[in-house]
């Protein structure tokens, strides 16, 4: 029975084909945590032709309560799309999330995503993430360091505590995950299925909601994990060396030539940069705080069997000056001087190293032995282990 006041959601994750990662993308929708909203989470199957793929999928949907709609026909993503948006104008929904299918979920994530629509004249959100355009924070290799539920969770966490409800105007929402009011779907309309199978439909969606005045956000207080292009790969949109369908640009140029030219503008005002750059300095410090830190001296770091700490590599006797954290696969250059090191290392994260190895014996590492005499190692070869 609906809690008075809780806004009802319709989770929509469009699905074609995705046998690795569809049933991932479920479990974790099913797990959000739904104090803040009420969710339900609609399968939409647009006619896999994965032999055996759709009456799996249906079984799997019915097993756990989840709706679940097959198309008669492919219709591509857009049309699609489509079905969940006015499925949730239609049955009464307060809001509707448009989200690929090859990703996962941290489970406060509608809660967070509620807090930043309701500024003033928001008409969707889109969530961060490590794989979708412009709005992705710089990883390494996503796919080996963030596909972990647990991960996400405390990535989410994380960013959500240090942005809180704040947004982020930009030029275009993406759907891999986005959150949409359904009075502005009303108001504004559905994709456009001139689009056919899909790629830039968001982008002409996103532009006709800025027409109309509302206001198109990124939400820098989330995290979405996303593998990249998989469930787009499985339908067979792109190929693995293309990013984007050049017929569907096309059509963003002709209706609205200045939108290349506004997000030239957004890059270069440095606005997203900067929150790229705060993101990862939280969440490198955090994660140092919470889960402690390394230190190597030398030219070749240490066997990494602890991803969950931050690991700081140093060139010796300044050989060249750039600090760098690492920490599963984001890369914080630290500023920080030379002299006094040690005491500014442990004053970033505000305490001691967990273990210092020091594959050198210059200055810096004697300085460095001398300030962390407890944890500070010397090792005898510049590899960590004989092969």
């Amino acid at each position: 029975m609906p809690v008075m006041g809780r806004p009802r959601i319709l989770h929509c994750i469009t699905v074609y084909n995705g046998r690795a990662f569809v049933p991932a993308a479920i479990e974790s929708a099913l797990r959000m945590d739904q104090q803040d909203a009420e969710i339900d989470v609609l399968i939409l199957d647009d006619a896999s032709p994965e032999p055996g793929w759709s009456e799996e999928l249906s079984a799997f949907c019915r097993e756990r309560g989840v709706m679940y709609y097959r198309t008669p026909r492919n219709l591509g993503i857009p049309r699609n799309v489509n079905l969940g948006m006015l499925t949730a104008v239609k049955r009464g929904y307060d809001y509707v999330v448009i989200s690929n299918s090859d990703v996962l979920y941290p489970r406060d994530l509608m809660g967070q995503m509620l807090r930043a629509s309701r500024q003033k004249n928001v008409g969707s959100v889109t969530a961060w993430s490590n794989n979708v355009s412009l709005y992705s924070l710089p990883n390494e290799d996503p796919n080996r360091f963030l596909h972990d539920q647990n991960v996400v969770d405390w990535l989410h966490a994380s960013l959500a505590g240090h942005f809180g409800d704040a947004v982020m105007d930009i030029p275009a929402g993406i759907s891999f995950c986005i959150l949409i009011s359904t009075e502005v779907v009303r108001k504004v309309g559905i994709m456009d299925p001139c689009f056919g199978r899909g790629y830039c439909e968001e982008t002409d969606w996103s532009l006709r909601s800025l027409a109309a005045g509302y206001r198109i956000v990124l939400a820098p207080g989330t995290y979405v994990f996303h593998h990249g292009r998989g469930s787009n790969l499985d339908a067979g949109l792109v190929s693995s060396d293309a990013t984007t369908v050049p017929a569907n640009e096309a059509i963003i140029d002709l209706r609205y030539p200045q939108f290349r030219t506004q997000v030239g503008a957004f890059v270069h005002s440095g606005v997203l940069a900067k929150a790229h750059e705060d993101a990862i300095s939280h969440v490198v410090r955090s994660a140092g705080k919470q889960f402690g830190y390394s230190i190597d001296v030398g030219w070749i770091a240490r066997d990494r069997r602890n991803e969950d700490e931050v690991n700081i590599l140093l060139s010796p006797d300044a050989a060249n000056d750039h600090i760098q954290a690492t920490f599963r696969g984001f890369r914080l250059d630290l500023k920080l001087g030379r002299k006094n090191l040690g005491q500014e290392i442990r004053k970033f994260f505000d305490k001691e190293p967990n273990i210092v190895n020091l594959y050198d014996t210059g200055a810096l590492a004697s300085a460095l032995k001398a300030e962390f005499s407890g944890v500070a190692t010397t090792r005898t070869t510049n590899y960590p282990e004989k092969v």
